[in-house]
């Protein structure tokens, strides 16, 4: 996702934009010969380079890959290190990511040694590209995690750019919207510091996505306009795609059927004529939703085969399948449902997005709830509730509208979670319905406890003393521990801060939802802090068995999410965000995703 190339790969591009790339194409490769004819392998490397940078995401690389091997086998040191990356980025953006692997993985390796913190974002950026598949989620979050932090104190604008970029996908992916507006902000700051066009094409297109997510037709054709001037004045070869995705999800919101049948046209020529799927799909859905279901239903079927088989599962296999499911549901194809209903399960609770962010395309749990409507399953109410808490965490509309038949709902219906004990050291956890077993451990009945009691502070030691079945034999204990250690206070003070800094930023957007939800979590540290703090600050006193307890419980708490999140990654997100622990722990209901918990057999 380097801003050396493109990463718009589910959209089509201008007829004639191609035509120009092909003559800058011709010119590159002219000028690589005459430098490996002439042994200057600066010039050969610097021709492969500017060759790899027209490239476009999806699309055959013609022998750009080559060049750029044969200019990397004579290099040395960092510029071979350089032509590595360029050489695996090329090969991903080509739909050959497995080709790119081990020429990314050396490319880390020595860039690792080096003190060239730019040179190691370009190596972590290329080893993002080739764990872009729909397996590779955890992979993707650790090495976004250390982009991050190698791009903290550089000040080169394409390295930070490339971070937030990787960072704004992965937070789409998991739904993580608070992050995904932190990374929205980082690029418009990014964009008016460096002043630069190219910057301010990737903010624009990126804001006019967000604009989409939250309904704003407004906003998204600024952002649009916006986009188009700067990628324009940038000479960004996604330009024109850019436009195209924007304005597709445009007529989608406003249900325009000229416009619908417009870009649907445009989808289907370029997805078909350069063989990427995820473009043609879209232009399938786009056919279906100006009406035109013979068209749809002939796309599906040339796409999807018999069983999806043939879709590889790359970046674009779950925006693939899942943009192919909504059409064999629109057209009534219940056996293409049926295989996209297997397919897609193992990925509920994820969105799908489009690319490095450039659309978001709903989420796995709506494209399940509509292949079971189709088929009559049980399940549709399930995965119904499930992808419409989703779109009520992301503050998406109109997608929540989709899911709900027509506009807002009045109520936000309480989704029925299980957290209970059964039999024989199992405990049974998840949504009604789609319960799993999970082993039985301590956290889990701490747990169950502080979800007994919504929004009370709960003591540490209480939890311990109940669970042990001796409830309230610790609290009457003398002792002369500290409650909370020095390290834990000054790291309650440290988060109050920065919560300080987050809800200035969330009240300039009028988020309110997000208000919400850091007032509530600043409450319940100031919560913490008074059970913990006495007169003058001074440390409250708990003795040992205290602060014992507080370790115990906090650690037993910790692994029982992880244990959750592992069987159902929502029920394991809403209890991570809902839970907090210490000395004095606390259960917060939230209320956009409201829950009914049930706790017993």
């Amino acid at each position: 996702m380097n801003a050396s190339g493109g990463d718009s790969r589910g959209s089509p591009t201008d007829v004639a934009s191609i035509g120009v790339a092909d003559d800058v194409r011709a010119r590159q490769v002219r000028a690589y010969d005459q430098a490996r004819a002439a042994g200057d392998v600066d010039a050969m490397a610097a021709a492969a380079l500017s060759l790899a940078a027209a490239q476009r995401f999806g699309t055959f690389p013609g022998r750009a890959p080559a060049f750029l091997f044969e200019a990397y086998s004579a290099a040395r040191g960092a510029q071979r290190t350089r032509l590595a990356v360029a050489v695996a980025r090329a090969w991903a953006y080509g739909g050959d990511p497995a080709r790119a692997a081990s020429l990314a993985a050396e490319a880390l390796a020595d860039a690792e040694q080096r003190d060239d913190p730019a040179l190691l974002a370009e190596a972590l950026d290329a080893q993002l590209l080739v764990h872009w598949g729909p397996d590779d989620l955890e992979e993707r979050l650790r090495i976004t995690a250390m982009l991050e932090d190698t791009v903290a104190h550089v000040t080169d604008a394409e390295s930070r750019m490339s971070a937030h970029l990787w960072r704004l996908t992965t937070a789409l992916e998991n739904l993580d919207a608070p992050s995904v507006r932190r990374q929205l902000r980082a690029l418009d700051v990014l964009a008016a510091e460096t002043g630069t066009p190219r910057v301010r094409f990737f903010a624009a297109s990126r804001r006019g996505m967000y604009a989409l997510l939250t309904g704003d037709l407004g906003a998204a054709e600024q952002a649009r306009s916006d986009a188009v001037a700067a990628g324009t004045e940038a000479g960004e070869s996604d330009t024109y795609a850019i436009a195209r995705e924007l304005t597709a999800g445009i007529a989608r919101q406003s249900a325009d059927s000229v416009a619908l049948a417009r870009e649907a046209a445009s989808f289907e020529a370029f997805g078909l004529s350069e063989s990427v799927t995820s473009i043609a799909a879209t232009g399938a859905i786009l056919w279906a939703e100006a009406g035109d279901l013979a068209r749809a239903r002939s796309l599906l079927h040339q796409l999807a085969g018999a069983d999806f088989s043939g879709i590889a599962r790359d970046v674009d296999w779950l925006l693939s399948v899942t943009s192919l499911a909504e059409v064999a549901v629109a057209v009534g194809a219940e056996e293409l449902a049926e295989k996209s209903r297997h397919l897609l399960e193992p990925y509920a609770g994820r969105a799908v997005v489009n690319g490095g962010g450039v659309a978001f395309a709903g989420v796995v749990d709506d494209f399940l709830g509509r292949a079971c409507r189709l088929l009559g399953h049980d399940d549709e109410s399930l995965w119904s509730s499930r992808a419409a808490a989703a779109y009520q965490r992301m503050g998406a509309p109109w997608w929540l509208g989709r899911v709900q038949g027509s506009g807002l709902p009045q109520q936000r219906p309480a989704l029925v979670v299980h957290v209970r004990p059964g039999e024989e050291g199992v405990w049974w956890v998840g949504f009604e319905g789609a319960v799993t077993a999970v082993r039985d451990v301590k956290g889990l009945h701490y747990l169950r406890l502080l979800l007994e009691r919504p929004g009370l502070d709960v003591a540490a030691l209480e939890l311990s003393d109940a669970v042990a079945g001796h409830p309230g034999a610790g609290l009457v204990e003398g002792g002369t521990g500290d409650l909370l250690d020095r390290q834990a206070l000054e790291s309650y003070r440290r988060r109050l801060a920065d919560l300080d800094g987050e809800l200035g930023e969330a009240r300039s957007w009028a988020d309110t939802g997000r208000v919400a939800r850091l007032e509530d979590e600043k409450e319940a540290l100031l919560g913490q802090l008074r059970a913990a703090v006495g007169l003058g600050s001074r440390q409250r006193s708990s003795g040992a068995a205290g602060e014992r307890a507080r370790v115990a419980v906090r650690k037993a708490i910790a692994g029982a999410i992880d244990r959750i999140q592992t069987t159902d990654p929502q029920v394991g997100r809403l209890l991570r965000d809902t839970v907090t622990t210490g000395a004095v722990c606390r259960y917060d209901p939230d209320p956009d995703r409201p829950a009914r918990w049930v706790l017993t057999s």
